[in-house]
């Protein structure tokens, strides 16, 4: 499991860190995160865990490396935030199979 813990930064980002040690500023670190273990040839089967702890509040976001490098977070028309497929996931958001 590949664990990416988070802390504030500034205006809206975070400071990652990877549990390899690499640290980054996003503001999404799950997705950012499963592109960087993609890059170090990690599996994208792989979990991988998004952990913040703030006060008396937790949260934690996870996926497989490989669902989460394929997304990216794009502001709509109405600056409502949504995911679109990431350019280098060579896959379209149509050609994915529905599942319920």
């Amino acid at each position: 499991m590949n664990v990416i813990n988070i802390a504030p930064a500034i205006k809206g980002q975070v400071t990652a860190t990877s549990s390899d040690g690499h640290n980054f500023l996003t503001t999404t670190p799950l997705l950012d995160g499963a592109r960087y273990w993609r890059e170090k040839g990690i599996s994208p089967d792989t979990s991988i865990i998004i952990v913040c702890s703030n006060g008396s509040s937790h949260w934690s976001l996870h996926s497989t490396i490989g669902e989460a490098a394929k997304l990216m977070v794009k502001s709509d028309k109405l600056g409502k935030p949504v995911f679109q497929r990431h350019p280098d996931s060579g896959e379209s958001i149509a050609a994915r199979p529905y599942s319920s």
